[in-house]
């Protein structure tokens, strides 16, 4: 893994009366950076099928080669989110969000220059894979920000990144088009708007609240678990082989019978 990419380490912990204050901020902080990061990756996601129809006019593709290279997205993204949520895990959110936005959006750009369907189609499988980076570091965010019982009220908050961004894509398509005056601003505008976004995550997105001197999340609203953890188990970055065949392919609380 690469070093910048590894798990932020804990500080010295702040002034207990800095800690209201500080989590307050940090704990907004984190929410409106990946709301908004991830409500990006739609912005570069969904803007295919809008300039699907220009491909069509300008390189006389028919539907089912248009077809062909949008199947590539749900292909690789669909492999992508469960290989990388097990790379995610063991990342620093800060940088593996924002690293996925600009991957995604620099595969979009070069899909405002390819001319056949083999290019777009390696594109399109790099832009789904990229794709696979938005939502585990979310999920790892959430879960060190907010506790247990909390957790799934602004989870669903958080959800409704995917309504926004979706909403969004016609508007921020046809803005790219009027602006560079051809179907090619449908890949190059949504993409510059993702790496401006990419750039805020990367400033304002925390890993863990011990990374900035905080009390873990169960510790400060004295909310735990209701399955029993081990402690030493509560905030230690777990391997890879450890997350995938104890915690999710042996699972019992999954129905994964292995």
């Amino acid at each position: 893994m690469f070093d910048f990419l590894k798990p932020a380490a804990p500080i010295e912990r702040m002034p207990d009366d800095k800690i209201p204050s500080s989590y307050k901020k940090y704990r907004f902080q984190v929410f409106v950076s990946i709301f908004i990061g991830y409500a990006a990756y739609y912005f570069i996601r969904k803007n295919f099928n809008m300039a699907a129809p220009y491909l069509i006019e300008t390189y006389g593709y028919s539907k089912a080669q248009i077809g062909f290279v949008g199947s590539a997205l749900g292909l690789a993204y669909g492999i992508s989110k469960f290989i990388m949520g097990n790379v995610s895990d063991r990342c620093n959110p800060r940088y593996f969000l924002p690293l996925g936005l600009i991957l995604a959006a620099i595969a979009n750009i070069m899909l405002g220059f390819a001319s056949s369907v083999p290019l777009l189609f390696v594109l399109m499988l790099l832009n789904g894979w990229f794709q696979g980076m938005g939502w585990p570091p979310c999920g790892r965010t959430l879960a060190h920000w907010f506790s247990p019982k909390e957790r799934g009220t602004w989870m669903a908050i958080w959800n409704v990144a995917h309504n926004v961004g979706a909403a969004l894509v016609p508007t921020i398509t046809l803005a790219g088009y009027a602006l560079f005056a051809t179907w090619r601003g449908m890949f190059y505008f949504p993409a510059l708007i993702s790496i401006a976004i990419a750039i805020f995550v990367l400033i304002f997105l925390r890993d863990t609240p011990q990374s900035v001197g905080l009390p873990p999340i169960e510790e400060y609203r004295n909310d735990y678990p209701e399955i029993q953890i081990d402690p030493k188990d509560m905030e230690r970055e777990l391997s890879g082989r450890e997350i995938l065949f104890n915690y999710v392919l042996n699972n019992k609380y999954n129905g994964t019978l292995l």
